[in-house]
């Protein structure tokens, strides 16, 4: 995409960089539930989970930048763009910042760990509300709503066919990647030690005794 002189503006960049900020503050500020789970993380990076998720959502972001961009390319006119020039808008740049904006948001949302460690993301208000500003701003543009703020940030009207599929595409990405990791959690829990399901049989079978008393 570099080699075809795919570029973000200035305003752009920085709206990117101010709503990655603000994902990452309130990731940090969710707080872990005061009863400790006898589910245990994956120990490491390298297990079938982390590589099945990572390869199974990476494929679906890409094919969703591609297919968006091969999109926007039918409408553009046939140029030379330079990959060392200055940004000017056009189609294929405003499509790809608003996949850009898409993408960023499926990725904190999706990844987002919550039960049974931390507060769900309906718990943890800062973060619901930063990933509804940005689903909302991600709507906005795309459907043009205000032509002054798109103008602001220089994008380019999008073609109605277009648009329609930019928003229907976003929308089957993020519950495709969100089934993915949903799936892959199930298939590949985290792991209960020992000595915590010994304390649990115990307490199972002390459950029955009082039962039958």
């Amino acid at each position: 995409m570099y080699l075809d002189g795919v570029k973000l503006g200035d305003v752009q960049a920085t709206i990117s960089g101010v709503f990655t900020a603000a994902f990452f503050l309130f990731i940090s500020q969710a707080r872990p539930l005061p009863t400790l789970s006898a589910e245990r993380p994956h120990p490491n990076i390298f297990c079938f989970y982390v590589f099945l998720s990572l390869m199974g959502q990476f494929a679906i972001h890409l094919l969703f930048l591609m297919s968006s961009v091969k999109s926007a390319e039918k409408y553009m006119p046939d140029e030379c763009i330079e990959p060392d020039s200055e940004f000017h808008p056009n189609l294929v740049n405003t499509v790809s910042y608003m996949v850009s904006m898409m993408l960023q948001l499926a990725t904190f949302a999706v990844n987002y760990i919550g039960h049974p460690f931390n507060q769900s993301i309906t718990e943890s208000k800062p973060f619901l509300y930063a990933l509804l500003a940005a689903s909302g701003f991600f709507t906005v543009i795309t459907s043009d709503l205000f032509r002054g703020l798109n103008d602001w940030l220089k994008l380019v009207p999008l073609p109605p066919e277009l648009r329609n599929k930019l928003l229907i595409w976003a929308v089957l990405m993020f519950v495709s990647c969100y089934t993915w990791e949903r799936l892959l959690k199930w298939a590949f829990p985290g792991r209960i030690p020992a000595w915590k399901k010994h304390h649990q049989r115990l307490a199972a079978a002390n459950v029955e005794k009082k039962k039958n008393v």
